[in-house]
C-alpha cells in the first residue's frame, strides 16, 4: 500500500491524470471531430505515460501502439471513408441524460479515489516486480506464437482492405 502512496503522491503521476481527463473531456465535447481525434491521442498518450511512471514499460508501449497510433489511426479511416454532411440532431432528453451521466461519473470518481487513497485492504501490493518481463512477453509471441500473432496481423489487414472496398461501392451507387 505504501508503494501506491508513492504513486499517488508523485506529482507527474498527476499532470498525467489531468492530461488523460483532459483529453477525454475533449473527445467528448468537442464539436468538431478532427479536434475530438487529436484529444483522443492526447488521452492514450497520457494514459501511456501513467503506466511507465508506474514501472510498467510492456503495457505502456502496447498503449502507445495499439491505441495512440493503431485505434486513433482506424478512427480517422472511417472519417475519411464516410461522407459526413449533416450534424446530428439533438436528442429529446439529452439534457436529462446528461446529467445523470454526471452524476453517475461523480459516484464511480468517488468509489475509486477512496479506494486508492482510503486505508482499505483492496489493493496489497509487495513491490514484487519483474525486470524482464518485455524480454519475456516478445520471446513468447516471437517464438511459440509466432503462428497466431502473423495470422492474426493478416487478418486485420484483411478487414481493412475490406471496408475500403466496401465504402467504395457504397459511393459508386449514391
Amino acid at each position: 500500500m505504501e508503494i501506491l502512496k508513492s504513486f499517488i503522491n508523485n506529482p507527474g503521476y498527476f499532470i498525467l491524470s489531468i492530461i488523460a481527463i483532459s483529453g477525454a473531456l475533449g473527445v467528448v465535447l468537442e464539436k468538431n471531430i478532427v479536434r475530438a481525434g487529436f484529444s483522443l491521442v492526447i488521452c492514450f498518450s497520457a494514459v501511456a505515460g501513467t503506466y511507465f511512471s508506474l514501472n510498467a514499460p510492456f503495457v505502456g508501449a502496447s498503449q502507445v501502439l495499439i491505441y495512440a497510433v493503431g485505434i486513433t489511426l482506424i478512427i480517422v479511416f472511417a472519417l475519411m471513408l464516410t461522407n459526413i454532411k449533416n450534424d446530428m440532431p439533438k436528442l429529446k432528453g439529452e439534457i436529462g441524460k446528461n446529467i445523470l451521466s454526471a452524476i453517475i461519473s461523480i459516484g464511480i470518481f468517488i468509489v475509486f479515489t477512496k479506494a486508492l487513497t482510503g486505508n482499505n485492504k483492496w489493493f496489497e501490493f509487495d513491490g514484487i516486480s519483474c525486470p524482464r518481463n518485455t524480454e519475456v512477453i516478445g520471446l513468447k509471441l516471437l517464438g511459440s506464437y509466432v503462428l497466431p500473432f502473423e495470422l492474426i496481423s493478416v487478418l486485420l489487414l484483411v478487414a481493412l482492405i475490406g471496408a475500403v472496398v466496401i465504402a467504395k461501392k457504397d459511393k459508386k451507387n449514391v
